[in-house]
């Protein structure tokens, strides 16, 4: 796992930039945390990849069938497979312009790509890298000169093609020697796929593994996963034992993913596939998103200090150190509006379903909007106090006539 202290030199340029600020008795997490603040240094407009026709929010739809235009999917898969010719990739790329989707295509192999020669011939069967998006790679590729070497041969025929994988090597570290090979990481959410994880492993994956990735100029997102079993309501797991648990379990993910630093969301569309439940806590967190994605993606964020009064005071983040059972960060626009993002960090029975006290330190005084939730907060000495059920999540919007502000 990388050095926490690594979190806090500059940033990926484009976006996002991570900074966080520790004060006093922090957690062990936090404690490692430099007490330093980085800015955008260079706004990059086509964010957030560097073609710069993807939005933060996106779907990506499943091979089977044509469901997914209906729902304005925005990466698509056309042949999910373990080996692919370049005649293949071809009809793949052939596909997505019939159907009016090859900007955001996304055409996926196997270890063949790893040859020069692949990307020559497909090259030599007239394609251009105007004809495609980019390539999702092979699906947690354990090699990293494989992944180089699929990436080097594609940018020199293709130089302006997008690689993009996830890599399930994050959850152990060891994720550097991947960063040659691609554009774009992503990090994958489970609903809860592995029991021995806890909640919070998005953010523990996040904080561990992602800074490495800003560096070195790379482009992180947050990656929905509905696999199986995993999204159904399962009665005898406290967990996941109704419909309202699942849906908060998936959208507070993706919060974590923005208190981590993810810079974009992604949903793997397996609903398309057949006897696959759907995943309403991902759709519908989806305007939420976009509302305060002006936040995100200025990337101004610091690291607030929580105080847990009551409940389960912290937790071990598999991959990452221990942190509180309430965090929160305070982000700020390009126009210098405040947004304080928080969450629980806590399962179900992690919190023995108890509700966390806390306060949150640091925070410019005024009167916030509580999004999303018909009330307001007010701040007169630099501290918020609220409630966190297992799973719940409070964004506080500073007004824009309080003098807090700016």
């Amino acid at each position: 796992m990388k050095n926490e202290d690594n979190l806090y030199l500059t940033f990926f340029t484009p976006v996002v930039l991570v900074c966080f600020l520790i004060i006093g008795s922090s957690t062990a997490l936090a404690s490692s945390e430099q007490n330093t603040s980085y800015n955008d240094s260079s706004a990059n407009i086509e964010f957030p990849y560097p073609r710069g026709t993807a939005p933060a929010y996106g779907m990506m739809g499943w091979e089977t069938g044509t469901q997914f235009l209906t729902d304005n999917a925005t990466l698509i898969h056309l042949g999910w497979s373990t080996s692919i010719t370049p005649q293949q990739f071809v009809d793949n790329v052939n596909e997505g312009k019939k159907l009016e989707i090859s900007k955001y295509l996304v055409a996926t192999g196997g270890p063949q790509m790893a040859s020069e020669s692949f990307w020559k011939s497909v090259k030599d069967k007239g394609v251009s890298d105007n004809d495609f998006f980019g390539v999702y790679f092979p699906d947690e590729e354990g090699s990293p000169s494989t992944l180089i070497s699929m990436y080097t041969g594609m940018k020199k025929y293709f130089p302006n093609a997008v690689a993009g994988d996830y890599l399930g090597d994050m959850a152990s570290g060891g994720d550097e020697a991947f960063i040659p090979g691609l554009d774009v990481c992503y990090f994958t959410t489970y609903t809860k796929f592995h029991p021995e994880r806890p909640h919070a492993w998005v953010y523990g994956n996040l904080i561990a593994n992602a800074p490495d990735w800003k560096n070195a100029g790379k482009t992180v997102y947050v990656t929905t996963e509905a696999f199986g079993q995993a999204i159904e309501v399962n009665a005898s797991d406290p967990d996941l034992s109704t419909a309202q648990k699942v849906s908060d379990r998936q959208t507070s993910q993706i919060v974590m993913g923005i208190l981590g630093g993810a810079q974009g969301v992604f949903s793997y569309a397996y609903k398309y596939a057949a006897d696959t439940p759907g995943y309403t806590g991902w759709a519908s967190f989806k305007p939420k998103y976009e509302q305060v994605w002006p936040w995100i993606m200025n990337g101004n964020r610091t690291l607030l200090i929580t105080n847990v009064t009551s409940g389960r005071t912290s937790i071990k983040s598999d991959p990452g150190e221990t942190i509180t059972a309430v965090t929160a960060c305070i982000f700020t626009d390009a126009d210098g509006r405040k947004l304080v993002a928080s969450s629980s960090m806590l399962d179900f029975t992690e919190a023995n379903s108890t509700a966390n006290t806390a306060i949150i330190t640091g925070v410019p005084d005024g009167t916030y909007n509580v999004l999303w939730e018909n009330r307001t907060v007010t701040v007169d000495d630099g501290t918020i106090k609220d409630t966190w059920q297992p799973y719940k999540y409070h964004f506080y919007q500073l007004k824009t006539n309080d003098a807090g502000n700016k």
